[in-house]
């Protein structure tokens, strides 16, 4: 009973002494300047509830109120303010703020001046003089504060490790309303790139300074340390990585630079799991050795499991020189299929050897050997194909994995011949182009268009994993996955040999993170092109999940008599 009574107590003395809540009303002002008032106001701590002497309180709120509109350039406005408990909800506070604002500060005089050799950096100079401050704009000192701040920054990314102000100040005469700003900056000397040095000693050092991008004396710049970095974590070498240049080991003009990298353990594993409506729910296990040896060799191994799928492969992968951008991959693997009217097993044999190109084309040449066992419709097919070919992916994006911008170009040839013992002459052509873009930070459009071709004597003769089929998740809405291609006469889907699918997708947001869209998806699969193309629309919600887009429709075919009914669909992972 007594532990009772002193928890009872102690909570009432905890209320009795817990802050009020305020409530605030500012009045006069509008959208950015109001929000800067409350902003200082909610800084200020409010006093214990039943607290009788609102005195000391109300001044406080009242020196912050102004110091927020001098903030702005506002130096002869008038604040009244008022502080009262609110009648309506108990330990609660009312604050009233009127405000009568005055003139803002003009920038009468701007003096920017850059000191060192930066005054002969003509990047630097043009950035100067592209900072948010010029005469006869009204005194912000925000901007001012924000401005000062990235000189500074913009001198350590290009290597003046010495710079400081000379001068930086704001004078203001409040009678006139003007200002003048002065800025001096004095950048010093700007540094070079001195010698690369490992911090630890580690069995892929010679591999990453063959990596490095720069040369001993080019000029210092930090992008190129950030690209470095982010090259190094792409090789999937190295648990962490870090890049940085030592300054006070600076010899002369030549900063040297520190690597410090720590190899992945000798094995990692990776579970994943997912749900599609094409495939539905799916679960994957990847294990990888990623250092093999000195040469930066690597190899694993992946098996991936659906109902309708499953695929095991291993992979070794050499690089050649640098091991994001040139390197042979040779992966083996069987793939198992039944899904609907396709029943095959395929084995394969690859080698591919990748180059980034210049203009940042991921380009693969390819040499694969496959084995098909399959039934496509009525027809049992065993094919044996060597198929040289060549593909070019590129892909742009801007927000990260809920991105708002981007475009993808992927394109690939396919040929098989009798010429080098090929059971089939194959030719089979395929591209596709996404655009992603957004008008107004609202308005989202997504397309897309996609393409096929095969040359070959009869379809009958191309294999079911070479043929093309449309519907589904990523191709047209409305129509199951695959479920779109000619058929034969018992009414069993073939695959075409044609292909061209194209979307149109819409989408507002609606709620925070959440956006509604709508689409239209079109196209077919086909032998010949005396086919009514299938056209699919619907609408859905699209959610930036921490993970990437995750989208929900119901799509159903607008011009397909014999397909009715709504169908769901549900995506995720990136747009691009």
């Amino acid at each position: 009973m007594f532990l009772v009574r002193l928890l009872v107590c102690l909570c009432v003395l905890f209320s009795a002494f817990a802050n009020a809540k305020v409530s605030f009303e500012v009045t006069g002002v509008k959208s950015e300047v109001e929000d800067n008032i409350l902003a200082y106001l909610e800084s200020i701590a409010a006093p214990k509830s039943g607290a009788k002497n609102l005195g000391p309180y109300q001044d406080s709120l009242t020196e912050e109120a102004y110091k927020s509109l001098k903030a702005l350039g506002y130096y002869n406005s008038t604040v009244s303010l008022d502080v009262s408990e609110n009648p309506d909800k108990k330990k609660q506070l009312k604050v009233k703020v009127k405000v009568v604002l005055g003139p803002p500060v003009k920038v009468t005089e701007l003096d920017l001046k850059l000191l060192g050799e930066a005054r002969h950096d003509e990047t630097f100079l043009e950035f100067v003089n592209k900072l948010p401050l010029k005469e006869g704009m009204n005194l912000n000192h925000g901007t001012y504060s924000s401005a000062k701040s990235s000189v500074v920054s913009q001198a350590l990314q290009r290597g003046y490790f010495n710079g400081k102000y000379q001068t930086a100040k704001v004078e203001v005469k409040a009678k006139q309303n003007t200002a003048k700003i002065t800025l001096h900056f004095d950048s010093g000397i700007r540094y070079r790139f001195g010698q690369v040095e490992f911090v630890l000693d580690s069995p892929a050092e010679a591999l990453s300074r063959e990596m490095v991008p720069f040369e001993q004396g080019d000029y210092y710049h930090g992008n190129i340390i950030s690209q470095y970095s982010l090259d190094l974590s792409d090789t999937n070498y190295f648990d962490s990585v870090l890049v940085r240049p030592n300054i006070e080991k600076a010899v002369g003009n030549q900063v040297p630079i520190e690597v410090s990298i720590d190899l992945k353990p000798k094995n990692t594993y990776e579970v994943g799991a997912g749900v599609t409506t094409d495939a539905g729910p799916r679960v994957k296990f990847k294990w990888t050795r990623p250092w093999v040896n000195q040469h930066g060799h690597s190899l694993g191994t992946e098996l991936e499991l659906s109902e309708p799928k499953q695929i095991i492969s291993a992979f070794y992968k050499v690089p050649v020189d640098d091991p994001n951008d040139s390197y042979f991959n040779f992966q083996t693997g069987y793939q198992r299929l039944d899904e609907n009217d396709t029943d095959s097993k395929k084995y394969t044999l690859t080698v591919r050897r990748f180059w980034r190109t210049p203009g940042n084309w991921e380009r693969t040449a390819f040499l694969k050997y496959d084995i098909e066992d399959s039934i496509q419709g009525s027809q049992a097919l065993k094919t044996n194909l060597i198929i040289p070919g060549i593909s070019y992916v590129r892909t742009r994006v801007r927000g990260g994995i809920n991105a708002y911008w981007g475009d993808k170009q992927l394109m690939s040839v396919e040929l098989s011949n009798k010429i080098w013992t090929s059971d089939e002459d194959i030719i089979r052509l395929h591209g596709q182009t996404k655009w992603l873009r957004t008008f107004n930070q609202t308005h989202r459009l997504l397309t897309r268009l996609e393409l096929g071709f095969i040359q070959a004597d009869s379809i009958y003769n191309v294999p079911s994993s070479m043929r093309f089929f449309a519907g589904g998740d990523q191709s047209i809405r409305g129509y199951d996955y695959k479920s779109i291609a000619p058929k034969d006469e018992a009414g069993k889907l073939i695959g075409g040999r044609y292909l061209g699918v194209g979307s149109v997708e819409y989408s507002y947001p609606i709620l925070e993170k959440w956006r509604g869209a709508a689409f239209v998806d079109f196209g077919n699969a086909t032998n010949d092109f005396d086919e009514e193309l299938k056209v699919g629309a619907g609408i859905g919600v699209a959610w930036s999940s921490p993970v990437g887009p995750l989208k929900m429709f119901l799509g159903v075919p607008v011009n397909d008599d014999e397909e009715d009914g709504v169908k769901f669909h549900f995506l995720m992972g990136p747009e691009l």
